[in-house]
């Protein structure tokens, strides 16, 4: 893609990402327009006063046509929904080219592109493969949904890198041109259904991945992956299947992935001895008491949840809840037999509750943090309490890692 052509490029959502892709387009001497829909910036005014400072101009508080019509690029963040439709209809009377931070960022880069994505433990099987490409490899970076934007390291790489991408369903949505050597599609769960129309439009999202493979790569295909064989037969890269059930599938992947770049079994399992865990993931935190605390911060739906849930060796407490994405709660009743209690939060406790209607031991409470104390106070000697929320983090909290740290905190000063 001949990107001297976009000499004025707008991004639309300014967090992490967006600022990422900002100082990208800067390097690349872009004249960068910047749309906000909040009305204050997360980080503070002072950032943007200093971007501006750069030439870089602002609109908060939304998305307007008058505002990007000037661009010749539009680049959207992750978190935004180019099918709302206020941004869809302006989208659709400029007609200029848009496109997400992973496809934009794919032009700039000659390395080889391992791209993960998957409902659940994408981020575990991006870490463990660039872990383990790095033991034959000589330049492996990680990058994308896994908190490091592709826009950060990108102009870094060269043609002898490999880049490991975790890359979300969100991302996935505004794909052109990016074509990863090797793909991999860990599994489908129902998520995200606040945002797609259908389950089928969730997996449409995902199997993007493959769009633009062709008999040089390689398509990662889960066995047990559950979609009519049209979707298959359509993917024209290398298929290589891989099996496992859900505690063990991540390994299974790096497996496959580190035998098509010639690494050694024995190094996969080097490093898979000395993995204990990523943070917010089952996460152990401390013992009071004989209390076990777990933070599974990152188990943003219920089929996360009844992983945690079928991990469990004792009774416990299971905290819950949220922003709901418009998901089937039920689906966990038939995994809490060792669930002592429910104590739920957020913005879908309610509904929560509702759902799980035949679990009589439910009680909802203000947040996260009157929820956790209740929890302390109730467990026994040998209990558990769990910090699985099913659900989103942004009623009350940033993201899902803002809301773990905040459980962490709160178990570590009582």
């Amino acid at each position: 893609m001949d990107i001297d052509k976009f000499k004025s490029v707008a991004v639309i959502g300014w967090a992490q990402t967006g600022i990422c892709l900002t100082d990208l387009l800067l390097a690349l001497k872009k004249k960068v327009k910047v749309s906000e829909a909040r009305l204050e910036c997360a980080f503070g005014s002072s950032l943007i006063d200093n971007y501006s400072d750069k030439g870089v101009e602002f609109e908060l508080g939304g998305h307007s046509r008058d505002f990007i019509k000037t661009c010749d690029l539009i680049i959207v963040s992750p978190g935004v929904d180019t099918k709302s439709p206020y941004l869809e209809k302006i989208l659709k009377e400029l007609t200029i080219p848009c496109v997400g931070e992973i496809e934009f960022c794919s032009w700039l880069t000659k390395s080889s592109l391992v791209a993960i994505t998957g409902t659940n433990g994408k981020t575990t099987t991006s870490h463990l493969c660039h872990q383990v490409l790095k033991q034959k490899l000589k330049n492996v970076y990680l990058g994308g949904n896994i908190g490091v934007p592709f826009s950060s390291f990108v102009l870094k790489t060269k043609k002898s890198d490999t880049i490991v991408l975790e890359v979300s369903s969100f991302q996935l949505e505004t794909i052109v041109k990016f074509k990863p050597l090797v793909a991999a599609l860990l599994n489908i769960e129902p998520d995200h259904m606040d945002r797609y129309l259908s389950q089928k439009d969730y997996l449409r999202a995902k199997l993007n991945i493959f769009k633009n493979q062709d008999s040089n790569d390689w398509a990662l295909l889960n066995k047990g992956l559950n979609f009519d064989l049209k979707s298959i037969e359509a993917i024209k890269s290398e298929k290589v299947f891989f099996s496992g059930e859900f505690t063990n599938e991540n390994y299974s992947a790096v497996y496959r992935i580190a035998e098509i770049f010639g690494v050694e079994r024995l190094n996969c399992e080097a490093v898979f001895s000395k993995f204990k865990g990523l943070p917010h993931r089952f996460q152990f935190i401390r013992d009071i008491d004989g209390i076990s605390f777990i933070n599974d911060s990152k188990a943003t739906n219920p089929a996360s949840t009844i992983w945690a849930l079928k991990s469990l060796e004792s009774p416990a407490i299971l905290l819950a809840g949220g922003k709901d994405k418009g998901l089937d709660y039920a689906s966990v009743l038939k995994y809490l037999r060792q669930v002592k209690k429910i104590n739920l939060f957020g913005q879908a406790a309610a509904k929560i509750k509702k759902e799980l209607g035949e679990f009589s031991r439910i009680e909802i409470f203000a947040c996260l943090k009157d929820a956790s104390l209740a929890s302390f106070k109730e467990a026994s000697p040998g209990d558990t309490v769990l910090l699985s929320p099913m659900c989103a983090s942004f009623d009350e909290f940033s993201n899902y890692k803002e809301r773990g740290d905040s459980f962490v905190d709160l178990v570590n000063s009582l």
